[in-house]
C-alpha cells in the first residue's frame, strides 16, 4: 500500500488539468488548436520516403514455404 503521493503522476494530471481548463474542458476545441498547429507546423518537418511505404509493399511473398535445412 502506498502512503506517499505519486508526484510523477500528480504533475501529470496537473498539467492535462491545466491543458482543459484552457479550451473550456470541450475536447473538439483542443483537438482543432493541435490540428491548427500541426498544420501550420508541417514544412518544420522533414520525413524520408521509406516512412511513408505501405507495409504491403515492403513485404515478400512466396509462392511455396521455405525449404526446411
Amino acid at each position: 500500500m502506498k502512503t506517499k503521493p505519486d508526484e510523477p503522476l500528480e504533475d501529470i494530471w496537473a498539467a492535462r488539468r491545466r491543458i482543459a481548463e484552457r479550451f473550456g474542458f470541450d475536447p473538439r476545441k483542443q483537438t482543432e488548436q493541435l490540428r491548427r498547429r500541426q498544420e501550420a507546423a508541417k514544412d518544420r518537418f522533414y520525413r524520408r520516403a521509406n516512412e511513408f511505404t505501405a507495409a504491403s509493399e515492403t513485404l515478400v511473398l512466396r509462392d511455396a514455404p521455405p525449404k526446411p535445412k
